[in-house]
């Protein structure tokens, strides 16, 4: 499974991750070919949800982080809001 570029500066990996047997559909977010967050597809059957998406884990400034999203672009909204924020400038 290779990288899918999602929007600017994101890629999104499909892989299995493994928080239950078997594995659970999932994809690491990269930004600048960095990792900043792992996201889990939540299991319909188990919680009654479609198409929803949980962060697993996050890097950096998302370390911590557990959120729950309706679809992924959303998710990597999210995900893009709170990675490398942009420099504060000061006026001199």
């Amino acid at each position: 499974m290779g990288k899918a570029k999602i929007t600017s500066g994101f890629s999104f990996s499909e892989v299995r991750i493994g928080t239950v047997e078997g594995g659970e559909s999932g994809g690491l977010v990269w930004k600048c070919d960095q990792l900043v967050a792992v996201l889990t597809q939540i299991d319909e059957e188990a919680y009654s949800t479609k198409g929803k998406w949980f962060l697993e884990t996050g890097f950096g400034l998302l370390s911590g982080q557990h959120k729950n999203f309706d679809t992924i672009e959303e998710a990597i909204r999210w995900v893009g809001r709170y990675t490398f924020p942009e420099p504060a400038y000061t006026a001199d």
